[in-house]
C-alpha cells in the first residue's frame, strides 16, 4: 500500500466543563464530545523522506505549525520507521472554529501512517502519542459519542447520542482559544454539565431530554468577543433546535433537531448570512475511503 485516503470528521462539545488548572498553566477540562458527518478527505502518498503538505484552502499553513505535520513526526519519533509522505487535504471543515479541524486532520494522518508502514500500533498507543499534537486528537482518533477528561487524554467511550439532525453555524469572526482561556475567570470553574448530560445518555432520554443538559464554561468569554454567537444560538432555539451551544472556543454554535426537514429549513433560510451545515452524528472519528470514493 502507497496510498491512503481518509475522512476527518468535524467534532462538537456537547458539553464542556473547567475543572481546573495545571501549574504549568494548561487547564484542565471534562467533555462529552461527539463526531458529527462534517469531514475533510486526507490523502496520505508515501514518499521516500520528509514531509510534503499540500491543500485546496489556501489559508492552511503548509509547514511545521501544522497539526499535520506535528503528527508525522510524533509518529515517526515513536515508531523509529524510516520513511516520508506527502499529505493533500481537501477541506470542508471550517478553520478556528470549534469544530476540532486540524485535530481531525491530524488524527487522520497518524491512521494513515499507521496503515501504510505496517506499524500495527493500537488505538489506544495511537492516541497516547497524539498526546503531544494536538488536545483534541485522542478523541478524534477514536469518534462517536465519548467522556474526555484531562487535557484531552483521557477518552472514554459513551453510550451513542440518539439520531438526531445538527445544524452548524459558522460566524465570520474567527477566535483564539488560547485568548479564551486567558479571559477566562476562575469562577467559571467547577461546573457540571458532563456529568449530568452522562446520566442522560445511560437513562437513555429522548433528544429534546437531552437538549436540556447542554452546557460550556466558555460560552461567556466567547460571547464577548464575538456577539453573534448568542444570536445565533436564539436563532436556532426560535427556528425549533431543541436545543443550541458554542462548540468548544467557538465562535461556531450547533443546534440539536428532531427533524431534518426543520434543520434544513433553516439552513436555506440563513444560508447567505453565515457558513450553515446540515449534518448527522458520525460513529467513528477517522474513515478509510474504499473504491476511491473521495465525496
Amino acid at each position: 500500500m502507497d496510498q491512503i485516503s481518509l475522512r476527518a470528521y468535524a467534532k462538537i462539545n456537547l458539553t464542556l466543563d473547567v475543572v481546573g488548572r495545571r501549574s504549568d498553566g494548561y487547564h484542565l477540562l471534562t467533555s462529552v464530545m461527539q463526531s458529527v458527518s462534517l469531514a475533510d478527505t486526507v490523502t496520505l502518498q508515501k514518499r521516500p523522506e520528509g514531509v510534503v503538505i499540500r491543500s485546496d484552502d489556501a489559508r492552511l499553513p503548509l509547514d511545521q505549525t501544522n497539526t499535520c505535520w506535528r503528527a508525522f513526526t510524533a509518529f515517526m519519533s515513536c515508531t523509529e520507521l524510516k520513511g516520508g509522505v506527502e499529505i493533500s487535504i481537501a477541506k470542508k471543515i471550517p478553520m478556528a472554529a470549534g469544530l476540532g479541524g486540524a485535530s481531525a486532520d491530524a488524527a487522520a494522518v497518524l491512521h494513515g501512517l499507521n496503515k501504510l508502514y505496517g506499524a500495527g500500533l493500537s488505538l489506544e498507543q495511537l492516541q497516547e502519542l497524539s498526546v503531544s499534537v494536538g488536545a483534541d486528537v485522542p478523541f478524534c482518533l477514536q469518534g462517536g459519542t465519548c467522556f474526555v477528561q484531562g487535557i484531552g487524554e483521557a477518552v472514554t467511550p459513551l453510550t451513542s447520542f440518539p439520531r438526531a439532525s445538527l445544524v452548524l453555524v459558522k460566524p465570520e469572526a474567527n477566535v483564539l482559544t488560547a485568548e479564551v482561556y486567558k479571559r477566562l475567570n476562575p469562577s467559571a470553574h467547577g461546573t457540571s454539565y458532563s456529568a449530568k448530560l452522562r446520566e442522560g445518555l445511560s437513562a437513555g432520554r429522548s433528544v429534546p431530554e437531552l437538549a436540556q443538559s447542554l452546557g460550556n464554561a466558555l460560552e461567556t468569554v466567547t460571547e464577548k468577543l464575538v456577539p453573534e454567537v448568542v444570536l445565533w444560538k436564539q436563532r436556532l432555539l426560535d427556528h425549533g433546535a431543541h436545543g443550541a451551544l458554542m462548540s468548544g472556543s467557538g465562535p461556531s454554535v450547533f443546534g440539536l433537531f428532531s427533524e431534518a426537514e426543520r434543520a434544513k429549513s433553516f439552513q436555506t433560510r440563513f444560508a447567505g448570512q453565515a457558513q450553515v451545515f446540515v449534518v448527522d452524528l458520525a460513529a467513528v472519528g477517522v474513515e478509510e475511503i474504499n473504491g476511491g470514493d473521495q465525496s
